[in-house]
């Protein structure tokens, strides 16, 4: 029964650093899921820039079209 009540005395939890270090490896580890994500989302918006610039083009041709077809002579 002592050596319980002993054992118990001696341990007093986390200290301040280890607190700190498992705060830091946290910081850490969530840094580098930051950069993987952004290396994955940067080829999307590149895709995503490139539709709509094509959407762009295609309604601007379509609207010359139109003009041309209406009498206007653009």
């Amino acid at each position: 029964m002592r050596r319980i009540s002993k054992l118990s005395r001696n341990f007093r939890g986390f200290t301040l650093v280890v607190m700190l270090l498992v705060v830091g490896i946290i910081i850490i580890l969530a840094g580098a899921v930051a950069l993987g994500v952004s290396d994955v989302l940067n080829p999307a918006k590149k895709a995503q820039s490139s539709v709509s610039a094509q959407k762009i083009a295609q309604a601007a041709s379509i609207n010359q079209s139109e003009n041309k077809l209406a009498g206007y002579g653009f």
